[in-house]
């Protein structure tokens, strides 16, 4: 369940992806090259979507964040959904670091969050992968289960590109395919659960109990695929907001010489 945790930190790192209303509210501008007031600038626009979203843009409010049929394959042996729940403490979240190259055309950030929480029905499926590899002995799930994660450093490194969208104006794009992130779980992950299987013999204590004892083997192990899964959703979204805010909006400089058509 990793993935669902993370899923929420990672929809709202760019807090400069909001609209138009939001930016009014905050009422803020800043140079490009000047990263204190950027990080100010992003600091008060993340507490505000975590508070109250932006519903001209459907975006929910980030704590609680609603998770509903949200899915992971683990290692490729383990199928796991979160039918339907939550995750809160994005507002525990502090941004630690925030630089922005725009000659290199980067934004780095670091945040730290301590600590978070998902709760809710799940569903544990093995896949034809595991099911092989253990004799056809089914592992299988569905109840109420979730986490704490007691804190957990996310370090961001994003290439974007500034673009003159069909409105006629400039706006930053993220690059997808020239971003990448490291991470790091500092402090205990917490796991809870019940009606987990293996053929009918219940083994939820078990596995909680072993989940807790090696969270820190489970955090190096499954913490990459799920965050690969939770940015594919975050760089859609961001663009998209993205495309609806012109660079000049946020940012005092004329960036048009870096403009790419």
């Amino acid at each position: 369940m990793l993935k669902f945790k993370v899923l929420l930190l990672t929809s709202a790192i760019f807090a400069f992806c909001e609209s138009a209303a939001i930016i009014d509210k905050v009422n803020k501008k800043c140079s490009i090259n000047d990263n204190a007031c950027l990080q100010d600038l992003y600091t008060v626009l993340l507490d505000d979507i975590a508070d109250n979203g932006v519903p001209e843009m459907d975006i929910p409010k980030l704590d609680p964040y609603a998770l509903k049929n949200k899915e992971v394959e683990i290692l490729g042996m383990i199928k796991a959904t979160m039918i339907e729940g939550y995750a809160k403490g994005y507002k525990n979240c502090k941004t630690t670091s925030f630089s922005n190259n725009i000659q290199t055309q980067r934004t780095y950030v670091e945040l730290v969050c301590e600590p978070f929480a998902v709760e809710g029905s799940y569903k544990i499926e093995s896949t034809p992968t595991l099911l092989a590899l253990i004799g056809g002995i089914n592992i299988h799930g569905q109840g109420k289960g979730g986490l704490v994660i007691g804190k957990v450093k996310l370090n961001l490194d994003f290439a974007f590109e500034v673009k003159k969208l069909d409105d006629g104006e400039l706006h930053f794009q993220v690059d997808p395919e020239d971003s990448v992130y490291t991470f790091e779980v500092l402090d205990k992950i917490t796991f809870s659960g019940d009606s987990l299987f293996v053929g009918k013999q219940d083994i939820s204590t078990v596995a909680v109990n072993i989940g807790n004892e090696n969270w820190e083997f489970l955090a190096k192990s499954f913490g990459k695929p799920v965050l690969d899964k939770a940015l594919e959703v975050f760089y859609v979204n961001c663009n998209k907001f993205l495309s609806k805010v012109p660079i000049k909006d946020l940012i005092t400089d004329d960036l048009s010489s870096y403009a790419k058509i």
